[in-house]
C-alpha cells in the first residue's frame, strides 16, 4: 500500500529541516571547542614543538567558529613565547579579552599584553632611555606632551589677544584727561595680572616640592589634577619622581612621591 504524497512530503521537509543550521533538534549537543579535532591537533603539534603547524590548526578552529577565546589564547601564548612576535601576540590576546573578558585568566592576560609590549619596545633598533624608560612609556609621554603643548598654544594666544586689547585701552587712557588717570592705573593693573596669566613654564624637578602619599586607585593623572586643577601635569610629576618610578604606571600604595 503506497503512503500518501503528503505523508511523503512531510517526511522529507522534516528529514531536509533536521540538516540546516540552526534547525537541529534541541538535544543535539554541541562540540565544545577544546573538544574540536583541530583544537586537539593543534595541542599535540604544539607539545612536539611544531608551532607553525599548531597556529594553523588553531586559525582553523577560530575560522570555523564564531567564538574560540582558547584557541585565541594559544595562539598567543605561541607569538610571545615560541616565534618571538609580540605584535601578533596581543592582538590574540586583545582577541581572546573580547570573548572573555571576566574569565578568571583576564588578568592574567593583561599582564601577558603588557609583557608582549615591552617585549616588542626592547626589539626597536633604538631606545634613547637605555632601559630607563621603555618605548611603550615614551609613546605615552609624547603624546601626553602633544596634548599639553596644544593646550598651551590656545592659552598663550587667547592671553596675548586680551593683552593686545588691553593696550589699546592703555593707549586710549594715556591720551585721555587727567581725569582719567586712576582708570588708565586699573587697566595697567588689569594687563599685569593677565602677563602673570600666562602659560608658566615646566616646574624644575631639583627644587625641594611637597610630597603625597600614595592612596588606592590614585594615577599621575588623578594627582595632577588634585594639586594643579588639570590631570595634563602628571608629566612634571613623573620627571620629579624619576629616581622612585620605573614608569607612570609604578605608583605603589603608601608610597610618598614630590609634588613639584
Amino acid at each position: 500500500m503506497k503512503r500518501p504524497t503528503s505523508i511523503l512530503l512531510f517526511t522529507a521537509a522534516s528529514i531536509l529541516l533536521a540538516t540546516l543550521p540552526g534547525c537541529a533538534p534541541s538535544d543535539v549537543e554541541i562540540v565544545s571547542e577544546t573538544d574540536e579535532k583541530q583544537y586537539q591537533l593543534a595541542q599535540s603539534y604544539k607539545s612536539q614543538g611544531r608551532m607553525e603547524e599548531a597556529l594553523s590548526a588553531f586559525d582553523r578552529v577560530i575560522l570555523a567558529r564564531r567564538d574560540a577565546p582558547e584557541s585565541h589564547l594559544e595562539a598567543g601564548y605561541i607569538y610571545l613565547d615560541g616565534l618571538k612576535d609580540p605584535i601578533r601576540a596581543i592582538y590574540y590576546f586583545d582577541r581572546y579579552l573580547q570573548l572573555k573578558p571576566n574569565s578568571p585568566q583576564a588578568t592574567q592576560v593583561r599582564q601577558l599584553i603588557e609583557t608582549a609590549q615591552k617585549e616588542f619596545a626592547r626589539q626597536l633598533p633604538a631606545q634613547p632611555y637605555q632601559g630607563e624608560l621603555d618605548s611603550i612609556d615614551l609613546m605615552e609621554l609624547v603624546k601626553h606632551l602633544k596634548q599639553e603643548n596644544d593646550s598651551l598654544k590656545r592659552d598663550l594666544i587667547t592671553a596675548e589677544a586680551r593683552v593686545n586689547q588691553l593696550q589699546g585701552v592703555v593707549g586710549q587712557a594715556r591720551r585721555a584727561p587727567a581725569a582719567q588717570t586712576q582708570q588708565s592705573v586699573a587697566v595697567q593693573r588689569q594687563s599685569a595680572q593677565v602677563q602673570q596669566a600666562r602659560p608658566a613654564t615646566t616646574p624644575d624637578p631639583a627644587r625641594v616640592p611637597r610630597t603625597h602619599t600614595v592612596q588606592s586607585g590614585d594615577t599621575l593623572s588623578t594627582i595632577s589634577s588634585r594639586y594643579y586643577g588639570t590631570p595634563s601635569r602628571w608629566i612634571d610629576i613623573y620627571q620629579a619622581n624619576r629616581d622612585r618610578l620605573r614608569s607612570e604606571n609604578a605608583l605603589k600604595v603608601g608610597q610618598a612621591i614630590r609634588i613639584p
